[in-house]
């Protein structure tokens, strides 16, 4: 997921350190920096959505009053870099949108302590920041509890949407290959697009895709980068790489190759979710078998938006890690069997009307 950042600060030496931090993260996107209070307002309003790392010296500046002011009434994630660890000006102490990164000893400078932080900052409250959704944003208040789970117990649900999914996605992982062989042949006609994300190495994933279509009855592609597969046949993600979902201007959807840093599992689940929840596609979405945690952080962001989140019966996994996740989150709305998981695709295909919107590019 992309890092789109405003960086404001005052000391040159400051800004070195933290340009060096987020050029080691390909998905951090600079959009502008700024070492005036005045400058550095003009830049966030002209950013709205970004995410804001602010230097705390220049809160201390005779001008600083505007720029307090905006930074308390931004929704949008901000960092404060307090890196000499002084004490906050008290509109910016206990809100829920802004985290701070500190000193570990007050009235010292420790930059580096600072630099080993901001990545792992910037892309938890990017996370948090989409989880939340639009109606999550509209009701956060001042809270002391700015990031994930925190804010995701505080934010308010999207009600159920009862429209047509725009996009069907599985996420699968250890136990996959054996389950979707027996439980998708028993599928209608897909009339809507259909992701398939299971984690494997990229030499398999065409070989798979091809079994399937033997198996199952219906034609299943390999996709990655570019379109995803046109409405009617089943894409299967690429292994061994990450990919986002986007959105067309003409309303379609493709694929675009992402790095996703410290991901053990390809490709992720969760990028692929997050990444339309934060494009706004209405996507159902499948949780199955597999090891660790991969799609519980994005159902939870499409749940969260009042898309349906149906989990695999942990009973019936190879390994119920994944599912139990998207449990344990309250992500999952129906705990199902394998059966019944093929029976409510099989509704969601019956409600949609077949239609051009998300089958190509």
């Amino acid at each position: 997921m992309k890092l789109r950042i405003c960086l404001a600060v005052k000391s040159t030496f400051t800004a070195i350190a933290l340009r060096k931090s987020l050029a080691e993260d390909p998905n951090a996107q600079v959009l502008g920096e700024e070492r005036t209070c005045p400058a550095v307002e003009k830049l966030l309003l002209s950013n709205a959505s970004a995410l804001a790392v602010v230097d705390t010296d220049l809160l201390a500046e005779p001008d600083a009053a505007g720029l307090i002011t905006l930074l308390s009434q931004r929704r949008e994630p901000t960092i404060l870099v307090n890196a000499r660890g002084t004490t906050l000006p008290p509109a910016l102490a206990n809100k829920s949108s802004i985290r701070v990164l500190t000193s570990r000893r007050p009235g010292e400078l420790d930059i580096g302590h600072i630099q080993t932080l901001l990545i792992p900052a910037l892309r938890t409250a990017r996370e948090a920041w989409v989880q939340e959704g639009p109606a999550g944003r509209a009701g956060l208040s001042s809270s002391p509890s700015p990031f994930l789970s925190q804010a995701l117990q505080a934010a308010p649900l999207a009600p159920p949407k009862r429209g047509v999914a725009e996009l069907i996605v599985i996420g699968v992982s250890t136990g996959g290959p054996t389950l979707l062989v027996k439980m998708l042949k028993d599928l209608i006609t897909p009339t809507i697009p259909m992701l398939i994300a299971q984690h494997m190495p990229e030499s398999e994933t065409a070989g798979f895709a091809k079994r399937l279509t033997e198996e199952i009855g219906h034609s299943v592609v390999e996709v990655s980068a570019g379109p995803i597969a046109q409405t009617g046949r089943i894409g299967l993600v690429q292994g061994g790489k990450d990919f986002q979902i986007l959105r067309n201007p003409s309303g379609s959807f493709r694929l675009k190759e992402a790095k996703v840093p410290h991901n053990p599992f390809h490709p992720s689940i969760d990028h692929l979710l997050l990444t339309a929840a934060e494009a706004e596609i209405a996507v159902h979405t499948v949780i199955l078998t597999g090891m660790g945690q991969d799609g519980a952080a994005g159902s939870l962001a499409l749940m969260r938006r009042g898309y349906p989140v149906i989990a695999q019966r942990p009973e019936t996994c190879a390994v119920a890690g994944m599912p139990s996740a998207a449990i344990n989150n309250g992500a999952a709305q129906q705990v199902q069997s394998p059966a019944q998981i093929v029976e409510s695709i099989n509704r969601w295909f019956a409600a949609a009307k077949p239609a051009s919107g998300g089958a190509s590019a």
